[in-house]
């Protein structure tokens, strides 16, 4: 809450990096590839989402001058230096931020802020008809609308789980199926989750299921048209 960001490694103690945006931090989320891409998603009380790219191992910085020194003394025993790392705010305008979550390819990122949910397509595993969708919202779902939100606001905090379809079961109304059928829905399961991803979104007393579905091309009258990934909201 003081607006310190410190990513410190488990297995290399001079694989640290601490980073002072002189606001208030609630959410933080690590790229899956941050070992290779020193990329990280932040974001709170100021309303930005950020994007930190190339933060150095032993390394301090700051968004405001004069601030860093002072937050991060104790980094001097690990090579405290200039930091060339790279600060981007993504979007803001919207509210506070409370939560941010990769997806489990990583393909997509789903963030909280006080007028709903944006989910964004980052800029890993693009294809190349992708190469320009990289950091772009891609869909979004407002807040929940209901007579009690003015007084529950304050204490409903949204909460985001991208499903892992590898470990998901067909549903009860699919019945019991034979060992066979079993291992063909698994199959066609598996098939699906490269396809699309899906994400619970659970917010005060109403939960969604988001299905994500990745970019592609047209068919009928829009055969051969690039579409941008987007995201929809599958079931309430």
């Amino acid at each position: 809450m003081d607006g310190n960001v410190c990513v410190q490694s488990l297995v290399d103690v001079k694989d640290v990096t601490l980073r002072n945006f002189a606001r208030p931090v609630q959410a933080v989320a690590l790229s899956p590839d941050y070992k290779n891409d020193r990329t990280y998603l932040s974001g709170g009380l100021a309303g930005q989402f950020i994007l930190t790219v190339g933060a150095p191992h032993g390394r301090s910085n700051s968004t405001t001058v004069g601030t860093a020194a002072a937050a991060a003394g104790w980094l001097g025993s690990v090579g405290l230096g200039t930091n060339t790392g790279k600060d981007t705010v993504l979007h803001s305008g919207e509210g506070t931020i409370t939560a941010i979550k990769w997806s489990l390819s990583g393909k997509y990122v789903a963030v909280i802020n006080e007028h709903g949910v944006w989910i964004w397509r980052t800029n890993l595993h693009l294809d190349k008809a992708e190469v320009d969708d990289g950091w772009k919202r891609i869909g979004h779902v407002d807040r929940p609308q209901t007579e009690e939100w003015d007084t529950m606001a304050a204490v409903w905090r949204g909460r985001l789980e991208w499903i892992d379809e590898s470990t998901a079961e067909p549903g009860e109304n699919e019945g019991a199926p034979s060992s066979t059928a079993t291992a063909k829905l698994k199959q066609q399961q598996s098939k699906d989750s490269q396809k699309s991803e899906r994400l619970i979104i659970g917010w005060g007393g109403i939960v969604w299921l988001v299905r994500v579905n990745p970019a592609g091309f047209g068919v009928g009258r829009h055969v051969g048209e690039r579409s941008a990934a987007n995201a929809e909201v599958i079931q309430k």
